[in-house]
């Protein structure tokens, strides 16, 4: 489950640096973006796909941002080129939209640009996703960078510590 979302990203990072942002790639990029090509399926699974290659043996569950709507369905397939979602509301097609896909086991949250290019209305609702731009991944579950930790008190500002911030204050309260 999570090896494959990771080479997944990969491939996609790689691909996105190469053809999207026109960056070129180091040998051992080319490489490694040679290998993925030809490890992942290359086509948009549909969610009732059985592939081995793109069935997720765990489906994840999912979070999409499509024109200032969020949404959530169940990842079930994925491959090099898309994703295929199960939701109760999938967005309409050519829907450009954000997917947030948390994996648990390597404590990651993936976030892939998409567009819709398949939805299923019927029975059960779905959607097939193309990927579009560079995807990011951030850790989750671990302690912050520090910006907003609980555990710690801000030290306060250079006036205050000096002495002169406070007594000015005084002085402005006297006279109040």
């Amino acid at each position: 489950m999570g090896d494959k979302l990771e080479r997944i990203f990969e491939y996609r990072v790689l691909h996105a640096k190469e053809r999207e942002l026109q960056i070129p790639l180091t040998q051992s990029e080319s490489s490694r973006l040679e290998r993925l090509r030809h490890q992942l399926p290359s086509r948009v699974p549909s969610l009732d796909d059985r592939d081995p290659f793109t069935l997720l043996t765990t489906p994840l569950p999912v979070q999409f941002v499509a024109a200032g709507r969020f949404g959530a369905g169940v990842l079930r397939n994925a491959s090099a080129i898309g994703l295929a979602i199960a939701t109760a509301e999938p967005p309409e097609l050519g829907q450009r939209l954000i997917v947030h896909v948390q994996e648990p086991l390597h404590g990651l949250e993936y976030t892939f640009p998409c567009r819709v290019i398949s939805r299923v209305l019927k029975g059960v609702t779905s959607m097939g996703l193309v990927f579009e731009g560079v995807p990011s991944h951030a850790r989750i579950g671990g302690r912050s960078s520090g910006v907003w930790r609980s555990d710690t008190v801000p030290e306060a500002p250079a006036t205050e510590r000096s002495g002169t911030g406070a007594g000015n204050r005084s002085r402005s309260r006297s006279r109040g």
